[in-house]
């Protein structure tokens, strides 16, 4: 783990401050983004992989008949919908966890980074030292805020509980 003692009296969590015009802009704002090009991105896959099976049934199109072509289309519009209630569900649990972000507002963590890693998808992880030894909050963070801090650093972290956004990292 760690070669660095921690001193969990000095690690500090103020809960439920309310959020700044700001912060619930930005909410707003993420809000708005989620669904943007969403309909329209479903749209091209659907297209793209009714293009593939009809490359694939090529050859058996000349023994089909007219609702053999009703049955594509309705099993393109059920694969749409099927992606669409599932783009549909996540945005659900996001806009829950936000609502749910506006209601308790931000909190602010004294504490020590603990570690950090990169994952496969891109995102690059900061893990803290909670209030209590063994405990550990993961969150998310920018690539600047990645490399600039190192495994050790006091930190003051502002951030939203339920999304798992840091909005503000400082070194103490």
């Amino acid at each position: 783990m760690a070669d660095f003692t921690i001193d969990y009296l000095q690690v500090k969590l103020e809960e439920k401050i309310p959020l700044s015009e700001q912060d619930i802009k930005h909410i707003g704002e993420q809000k708005r983004d989620f669904f943007k090009d969403t309909p329209g991105i479903l749209l091209a896959c659907t297209l793209l992989i009714m293009a593939v099976a009809y490359y694939f049934l090529h050859g058996e199109w000349t023994n089909l008949r007219y609702y053999h072509y009703i049955v594509f289309v309705l099993a393109g519009l059920a694969l749409f919908s099927l992606l669409y209630l599932t783009i549909w569900l996540v945005f659900r649990n996001f806009r829950n966890n936000w609502e749910r972000d506006i209601k308790n507002g931000k909190n602010k963590l004294s504490s020590v980074i603990i570690s950090y890693h990169k994952t496969e998808h891109g995102e690059y992880i900061v893990t803290f030292a909670g209030r209590h030894k063994g405990e550990k909050i993961r969150m998310p963070v920018k690539k600047t805020d990645y490399y600039n801090y190192q495994i050790g650093t006091k930190v003051l972290v502002t951030y939203l509980k339920y999304s798992k956004e840091v909005l503000e990292l400082t070194a103490i």
